[in-house]
């Protein structure tokens, strides 16, 4: 992007940024926590509008390969990211706001479902909110191994575990949030309102470019 007054970001002091656009720079800070790749995957979805602009002809495939060759060289990806895997997960769990949980049926066969995320801890505790009376609670109390997984422009973890069901009424309280009422019109005292609590003892991560197995 050609910087101009117009279009720099703006440093702490409120004047102008000549390194940095005002989408991603602003008060000295970076607007987003994104990696490289996950900038690249967010900036191929504007290919059409970059060549109504440019006069190009790029398929987003081929505008992807050019800032894979092209932003490694840009300031603000020029310094290696030095946090480790578990890390770089925790990061990318901050930025999901739905995960996909999979029970496993009674005839064996994973049952994926999306979900809203509720408290997390790392990058392998999840705590989720789902009504007492549904599928996935009966078959996680038959069974409490689990799958979940989360993504974000193409960075994602997989992880396998097992989750709990959690009834007591001081941890429904305590992880009670405003958006459930529309689910749970009781409150946190609702009798149909529980909690599942997955535990990720190992994972497969993609992020940045590098695959990782992580065990916990």
């Amino acid at each position: 992007m050609p910087l101009t007054n117009d279009n720099k970001g703006t440093n702490a002091d409120e004047s102008r940024n000549d390194d940095f656009c005002i989408y991603c720079y602003k008060e000295g800070k970076f607007t987003q926590d994104i990696n490289m790749h996950q900038m690249i995957e967010f900036c191929a979805q504007f290919t059409d509008q970059i060549n109504q602009e440019t006069g190009w002809n790029l398929t987003p495939e081929q505008a992807k390969k050019q800032m894979r060759q092209f932003f490694p060289h840009l300031k603000r990806w020029e310094q290696k990211d030095e946090r480790t895997s578990v890390e770089k997960a925790t990061a990318l769990l901050t930025q999901c706001q739905e995960v996909t949980l999979a029970s496993v049926n009674a005839d064996g066969f994973p049952r994926p479902v999306p979900l809203s995320k509720g408290h997390t801890a790392g990058c392998n505790e999840v705590w989720m909110a789902t009504a007492a009376n549904s599928v996935k609670v009966a078959e996680f109390g038959s069974n409490p191994k689990a799958g979940l997984c989360y993504s974000h422009l193409g960075d994602s973890v997989a992880l396998r575990g097992t989750v709990e069901i959690v009834t007591d009424d001081k941890i429904r309280k305590e992880m009670w949030q405003d958006w459930y009422i529309d689910h749970f019109p009781g409150g946190p005292a609702d009798p149909n309102y529980v909690l599942l609590r997955f535990i990720g003892t190992d994972a497969t991560i993609w992020i940045d470019g590098a695959f990782v197995q992580e065990r916990f």
